[in-house]
């Protein structure tokens, strides 16, 4: 029971920083709900975990716990790329803005020697 009652705490402050993130602009709103969408599933399951091993006896996992973690280890695959496609974007755009700064300045070094 305890065990429970740290995950809800947990949950319930995911959800708070969720929002403030949101007030703070860092987040949008439509992630803003996927979030909490996100945080109040995890918090139905932490209540009936029961749940879990239905529908994972209907999809063909054998417990609920297999579930969630299959489901985890797949997100987290997907959050991983995404943040890497998003690296190598942001870095591709500092490699152009470094380059076109720096022909900018070298121009300008050279028409002063002129």
């Amino acid at each position: 029971m305890l065990i429970r009652i740290l995950l809800w705490i947990v949950l319930a402050l995911a959800l708070a920083m969720t929002w403030r993130r949101a007030r703070q602009g860092a987040v949008r709103l439509v992630e803003a709900i996927a979030w909490s969408a996100v945080w109040i599933a995890a918090a139905s399951v932490v209540a009936r975990p029961e749940v879990t091993t239905l529908l994972a006896q209907f999809l063909g996992v054998g417990r609920g716990a297999d579930l969630i973690l299959y489901a985890a280890v797949i997100t987290l695959l997907i959050l991983v790329f995404q943040l890497h496609v998003a690296h190598h974007k942001l870095e591709r755009q500092l490699t152009e803005l470094v380059r076109r700064e720096a022909l900018e300045t070298w121009g300008r070094k050279g028409s002063d020697r002129v």
